[in-house]
């Protein structure tokens, strides 16, 4: 579910947080008074290789009203590029609609919209990626994972069981600054705060439940919060899969062609 909107780990920490994408295992030690180290460490914990979950979006307006849309995620990892490919199942005023992500290190992500109601496959580009993904509090630069040369990290603070990191993101992003925490025990980034150009609180993303297996642990439920409009959009894992062989994620699941074949 990536501009330089913030750095590779910290945009991976709201993507991932929001695509559940992956486990997270405890990373390397890294340097508490370093916070760039602080955020690899946690990319590196939380790394995926071949994966597909099928998850839930539940989006919840200011009156607290619910709608409810399911959608299935895979990913898959290639040396440093990671490709993801989402489809909507339900309801049926969304089933069909398609999103491909390629992920290219320093570089900017690739983000590829396919609408069926248009059988039109558009690229994501410009203005367009601080627009509402689906009607979320996501938006399509949520999605993205690539780094910025121009983002810089502060340490706010770090006790015994966090890290707290401030990150000013490179001048094309929508976003004047990101908060995330990182919990020390498995270098999950458990929280990201985002702040607007003019340092007002937007939104956060938060992890409210998560499962293990056997060493690792992994988002199974998030909520982002938007604080200026009052609205809540929940991602619940109902299904995943980790460790799927090639087979299952062939090259051409990627790419516009295979949306608009399989509409």
């Amino acid at each position: 579910m990536l501009s330089p909107v913030a750095p590779r780990a910290v945009r991976a920490a709201a993507a991932l947080l929001l695509l559940c994408l992956c486990a997270a295992a405890p990373g390397p030690a890294a340097a508490a008074t370093d916070p760039k180290a602080v955020l690899q460490a946690a990319e590196e914990g939380r790394r995926v290789d071949n994966s597909a979950q099928r998850l839930r979006m539940v989006l919840i307006s200011k009156s607290g009203a619910e709608r409810v849309r399911e959608f299935e995620l895979k990913v898959r990892r290639d040396g440093d590029v990671l490709r993801s490919y989402t489809r909507f199942l339900s309801p049926a005023d969304v089933a069909g609609t398609q999103l491909v992500v390629v992920d290219q290190p320093d570089t900017r992500d690739e983000q590829l919209l396919f609408l069926p109601a248009l059988h039109r496959t558009n690229r994501i580009a410009g203005k367009a990626r601080s627009g509402s993904f689906m009607g979320s509090d996501f938006a399509f630069e949520d999605l993205e994972v690539s780094s910025t040369k121009d983002a810089t990290h502060s340490l706010v603070s770090e006790d015994g069981v966090q890290w707290v990191i401030d990150t000013v993101p490179g001048p094309e992003s929508s976003y004047g600054r990101l908060r995330t925490t990182v919990r020390r025990s498995d270098k999950l980034p458990v929280k990201v705060e985002f702040f607007d150009k003019k340092g007002a609180p937007l939104k956060i993303l938060e992890v409210t439940e998560v499962m293990s297996q056997g060493a690792t642990t992994f988002p199974k439920v998030s909520l982002m919060t938007h604080l200026q409009a009052g609205t809540r959009t929940r991602i619940e894992v109902l299904e995943s899969r980790q460790n799927l062989p090639p087979a299952e994620l062939p090259d051409e699941l990627f790419t516009a062609s295979w949306m608009e074949r399989h509409p």
